[in-house]
């Protein structure tokens, strides 16, 4: 099994960030608004792109969380599809990634 240690503390890092991204993007969902209804209604269109952010937040919380997990079973780098290792490059640039580019 490879030492993947490096790859686990950066993960977790991006997952504390996210977590805290996600926790301000929801206070900001949950704010009542403003009762001037103009204003009010900027509000809302803010929060339609804030609960855009925050289920893109949400899908990468997961992903990582995913990984995390490949980590700690000794499955990490090896594709989710094909069971192929996946390159090097490739986990480079998505280090939660579950597939080689073959199967993506």
């Amino acid at each position: 099994m490879s030492d993947f240690s490096a790859v686990k503390a950066q993960l977790q890092a991006k997952l504390k960030e996210l977590t805290d991204r996600a926790a301000e993007l929801d206070r900001g969902l949950s704010d009542p608004g403003n009762p001037d209804w103009e204003e009010n209604a900027k509000l809302r269109e803010d929060d339609e792109v804030m609960a855009g952010l925050s289920d893109i937040t949400e899908d990468e919380i997961h992903e990582i969380k995913l990984a995390l997990n490949r980590i700690e079973s000794g499955k990490y780098g090896q594709c989710s599809a094909c069971g192929k290792p996946i390159p090097a490059n490739r986990l480079a640039a998505l280090p939660f990634t579950s597939r080689c580019v073959d199967c993506a």
